[in-house]
This record gives C-alpha cells, structure tokens and sequence, in this order.
C-alpha cells in the first residue's frame, strides 16, 4: 500500500484527481490544502500523480518490490455509474465467512499480517464528478481459490442506460485496464442487481 501525503496550500478545499497504474480517484483537498490517503500499489515502480483543475501536477514514485506477492482486480467509474466488487474465498457465498465486499472488506487491523484478501474502497464521493473505485488484493499464490464477480444495482439514477467503468488487473509488478460496459434493465426492475462472472484474467507464472 501506498501512504501518498500531498500539501498544496494554494489549492484549499479543491478537489484533486489522483492517479497510479491505471487508477484514476478524486480527493478533496483540505482546508489547509492537504491530503492524506492511502492507495494500493498496481506496479512495482509505482508512480502515482497528482492534479488539479487548473492542471497543476505533482507525482512522486517508489519501488514496491513487495507486490509481487499479491494479485489485485478491481473497478472503476465516474459518478452515478457504480459497480461493486465481490469476491468469494474458499468456496464461500454470499453472507458467509470468506465474501469479502464493501460492507465487510476485511482489512487488515494496522501491523498485523493480512489473511487471505481484502477490499479497498477509493475516492471521495463528495466532490463534482467524483471518480470512484473499489480493488480487491489477494495472496499470488497460484492454489489461492478465489471467485470475484462485478455488480451493478439497478437504481432511479442507473435503470434504462448504460453504465461505464473500467476494470483494473494489477499482477507480477504490472497492471492492466480494460474498458467495461453494461446495458442497464429499464427502470421498472428498479432493485435488481446485475453479475459480471468471469472478468479476471488467467494469470500464469512462467518459469525459465
């Protein structure tokens, strides 16, 4: 994980798109204009910039040797077009120990070792144009049996569109991003919840 602190007092209170690998967040600045945030790595060199909406940048870079002993799969959207991540350990369904979600991520308590993944919930959903994610970090370990699906809830805000997002694949020290889209049911199956399956590549380790 990545502790990104960014100090920019000529821009209180304004709102800062971040970006890493592929991911694109917003944050708000504080009344100081500071922020504080934690990201997860998606490449070993991982350079992370920062902007604002008159275009001042600012980025700085470290190497994260250790993720190449996770995986991470996540997705990303811009405002009402919410996805939610869902990912299934060790056969588990939904409400059991081992699904793992926004409403139960299972992070890790500070210095203590993770067991199995985890769910990170990222941007500041407050902002214009809020740019949102949620990634899932697992060990990469080849026999770690995990089952992630994508979903999206049919709500007043989201029925009879399409909705836009990309998903995110973070693995050996690189990462990758793909376009998703998903043709929303009109707005009289208001309460249903759509499932992607199947949106995480095969990811092998070659040996030499």
């Amino acid at each position: 994980m990545l502790g990104v602190t960014l100090t920019a007092p000529c821009h209180k209170g304004e709102r800062v798109v971040l970006k890493h690998g592929g991911l694109a967040i917003t944050a708000q600045a504080s009344a100081t204009g500071s922020v504080f945030l934690t990201l997860p790595a998606m490449e070993r060199l991982a350079k992370v910039t920062e902007q604002f909406a008159d275009g001042k940048t600012a980025e700085a870079q470290m190497d994260v040797p250790e993720l190449l002993q996770f995986r991470r799969f996540g997705v990303q959207w811009l405002a009402d077009d919410a996805f939610q991540v869902h990912a299934f350990e060790g056969g588990a369904d939904y409400g059991m120990p081992g699904h793992i979600s926004a409403a139960d991520p299972h992070v890790p308590l500070g210095g203590a070792p993770a067991k199995g993944g985890f769910l990170t919930l990222l941007g500041d959903g407050a902002v214009k144009l809020p740019m949102l994610a949620q990634i899932y970090t697992y060990p990469a370990a080849t026999d770690a049996k995990v089952d992630v699906v994508v979903e999206a809830a049919v709500t007043p805000a989201t029925c009879g569109r399409e909705l836009l997002g990309e998903t995110l694949t973070s693995f050996g020290g690189s990462s990758m991003v793909t376009d998703l889209t998903m043709a929303m049911p009109e707005c009289d199956a208001t309460g249903d919840i759509l499932v992607l399956k199947n949106l995480v590549p095969e990811m092998k380790v070659a040996a030499n």
